[in-house]
């Protein structure tokens, strides 16, 4: 499986299962050999960090579609923008569909590396799997895409088209630029392979993703802050108004009480309570939230987080009742709620 050689991969397959099955296992040394060398690359498309490394991705992965048999490669290079690689295959009849593979190549910064087990651009083997920044958002799934051309010897049953972003975590000119170039992406099917499988060895398709909105929620209840032992309670204190208007967006049960956010019945597959406990990190004898089965709260249904508050810290607060807070939520609504006439949204 040398990625140096001449000409792409030619593993032939037939459209028969087993055969199928056959020729990917005889792909899957080389298809992680070339994940580890792409997660090795530091490839973070942050103000502030290098951009020589996305480059090095970018490159990295023209070089494998060029393998996997992929001759026709563009670049899409907006302003400020990391390069989006581009490429199609034709379909092998004028009656056969073509679909686009999407994924991204960039990855979120790893924060304190103290932290991690293992340096984040060493990729390292653990059991079930390899660890490392961005190996599973989305470098992972890239090498899926790639390695499905390999696995047709570069002439899939469908036309191909390729889209590999270069600056999906931070976002960049390219998340509005799509419906101004539609040509560009016209397809009969779209896979973005940018999600996880329910479990590790269960293959998954993901059909719909909730929604997402981020809303600002801000109190001011006085001209300027109080002494808590001359004016507490009588003076409206601003962080307890913030909190109790935070806390009427659930229910006792913890399901999210705002009018016209939709929740619909789930009949897909689901993660069990303790596959969910072990992924959150949720101790056991801690309740989760919400009611009903864990597709419905975490898929069709709605969610409001609050993830930020803005407050003093505990070891500096003063003794005054303050004025002014804020907090940040995240809303995510179900396929199907209509962002903008929904009635008393959050969304709004």
């Amino acid at each position: 499986m040398n990625q140096e050689a001449n000409g792409p991969h030619v593993h032939r397959t037939g459209t028969a299962p087993d055969a199928l099955e056959a020729t990917v296992n005889a792909l899957m040394d080389g298809v992680c050999a070339d994940l580890k060398r792409l997660a090795a690359i530091p490839s973070i498309a942050f103000p502030g960090f290098s951009p020589e490394p996305v480059l090095q991705a970018r490159d990295l992965l023209v070089a494998l579609l060029r393998d996997a048999g992929v001759a026709d490669i563009g670049e899409l290079n907006l302003p400020g923008t990391a390069p989006v690689i581009t490429g199609s295959l034709p379909p092998p009849t004028p009656e056969a569909p073509t679909v686009l593979l999407y994924g991204h190549y960039d990855v979120q910064p790893p924060g304190d590396e103290r932290l991690w087990d293992s340096p984040p651009f060493e990729p390292t083997g653990i059991e079930g799997g390899i660890r490392a920044r961005g190996i599973a958002d989305d470098k992972a799934n890239l090498m899926v895409h790639i390695g499905a051309l390999r696995a047709y010897g570069g002439r899939p049953p469908v036309g191909i088209k390729i889209v590999f972003e270069g600056q999906e975590e931070y976002g960049s000119a390219f998340d509005d630029y799509p419906p101004t170039d539609p040509d560009l992406f016209a397809c009969d099917a779209m896979i973005i392979a940018d999600t996880g499988n329910i479990r590790p060895g269960t293959p998954t398709l993901t059909t719909a993703l909730r929604g997402a909105a981020e809303v600002f929620v801000e109190v001011r209840t006085l001209r300027t802050a109080v002494h808590s032992g001359e004016y507490g309670g009588a003076a409206p204190d601003a962080l307890l108004v913030l909190v109790k208007a935070l806390a009427t967006l659930h229910d006792l049960h913890g399901d999210v009480a705002v009018e016209g956010l939709r929740r619909e019945p789930w009949h897909g597959t689901a993660l069990t309570d303790d596959e969910f406990r072990e992924l959150a990190g949720v101790p056991q004898g801690t309740p989760l939230i919400g009611s009903g089965g864990l597709g419905e709260r975490l898929w069709s249904g709605p969610a409001v987080t609050v993830v930020g508050l803005d407050a003093p810290p505990v070891d500096r607060a003063a003794t005054d009742g303050p004025a002014y807070r804020a907090a940040r939520t995240a809303l995510r609504r179900a396929w199907g709620t209509d962002p903008v006439h929904c009635p008393n949204s959050a969304a709004r």
